[in-house]
């Protein structure tokens, strides 16, 4: 849940003036200038106070040069202003360490794809964590994501912003690890389609995405092709949200498993991105057909009846290597119980 809300915590500083962005002097547009002495001053205007080294000194110097290389690059002077005075951390980050701080700025921009503008924005964001974590270990988190199957530049460039904790958060190998363990599960098209769409995935442990995968495939009958389509299921829906949503489907009415004497007849079910991407509202309305006073009382039920229940497996686990072999016992067991021998002869 954590790292859901840090994937989703929103990093938009505006870059848009309008009639009622602050007016600035010449002088404060300049890096060499007065604009470092303009963020100190509204910055106290919000109650947070900078003591800053003063002109002529090398420590100036060197966090003048940052501003200046992000102005030469085309940061606006305006943006950059704005972006320092909404988060202190971020100024704080570019005077106590400038050289680090452009380093990691000009990483992401060469080799995460980003914008200027969004880099600052993914510093601002997370200062020290991406200060500590260094170019060049961020250098191997984001070639980490190319290997993980999310190639193209827009994609890394989309992942790392939908997903900034991907630059820090797991050891590079490890991300690669998961990938290669989630393509046990889909194809390599599917695979890279899911992580290129849900990077947060590979920030995820292996045993929390086999459960629900294996329960939607066994239980559900979903293929893995409807699978990687959707998202919910990553973040949103715990295993047992999931369980409750496909049951009470199963309750009423409205979601049925193939007949195992008859296979080949494709059954009408609603599709897996309507039952686990919809909202609570939604799902009760347009999928189930129910109220949401009739979808809330069983949610509450299901609560109860799992509190009393002993923990234990919902379903049986197959581990990745093992499903080939698992699918062909489950058809036998199928196919075995359609008939029944008489053995009582050979007692005699």
């Amino acid at each position: 849940m954590m790292m859901r809300q840090i994937c989703r915590r929103n990093f938009q500083i505006s870059a848009i003036l309008n009639q009622f962005a602050p007016a600035y002097a010449d002088e404060e547009l300049r890096p060499t200038g007065r604009l470092l002495d303009r963020i100190v001053e509204d910055l106290k205007k919000t109650g947070t106070t900078f003591v800053i080294p003063g002109r002529e000194t090398f420590a100036r110097e060197q966090s003048v040069k940052v501003f200046e290389k992000l102005v030469e690059n085309g940061v606006r002077p305006e943006f950059l202003i704005d972006a320092n005075v909404k988060n202190a951390s971020l100024f704080r980050s570019v005077v106590s360490q400038p050289a680090p701080s452009l380093q990691v700025i000009e990483t992401l921009v060469n080799v995460g794809y980003v914008t200027f503008e969004d880099a600052i924005r993914l510093l601002a964001l997370f200062p020290e964590e991406l200060v500590r974590h260094g170019a060049t270990d961020l250098t191997k988190s984001i070639e980490a994501l190319a290997a993980c199957g999310i190639s193209t530049p827009r994609a890394i460039a989309s992942a790392i912003k939908r997903c900034p904790p991907l630059l820090f958060a797991r050891n590079p190998h490890e991300m690669q690890r998961l990938a290669h363990e989630i393509g046990a599960f889909f194809s390599k098209r599917q695979a890279g389609h899911l992580i290129s769409k849900c990077p947060q995935i590979l920030l995820k442990p292996i045993e929390e995405i086999e459960e629900k995968y294996e329960y939607m495939f066994y239980q559900m009958g979903v293929e893995a092709e409807e699978l990687a389509e959707c998202a919910a299921w990553i973040d949103d829906l715990s295993l047992d949200d999931i369980a409750d949503r496909h049951k009470f489907l199963m309750a009423t009415g409205k979601y049925t498993m193939p007949d195992p004497k008859r296979p080949q007849i494709r059954m009408e079910n609603p599709k897996l991105m309507r039952i686990i991407d919809s909202k609570e509202d939604d799902f009760a309305a347009n999928v189930a057909r129910v109220s949401i006073e009739e979808w809330v009382v069983y949610k509450a039920l299901r609560v109860k009846e799992t509190i009393n229940e002993k923990k234990e497996r919902k379903f049986e686990r197959v581990k990745p290597s093992k499903r080939k072999a698992y699918e062909r016992r489950y058809k036998e067991r199928q196919k075995l119980g359609e008939h029944v021998f008489d053995v009582s002869s050979s007692d005699r």
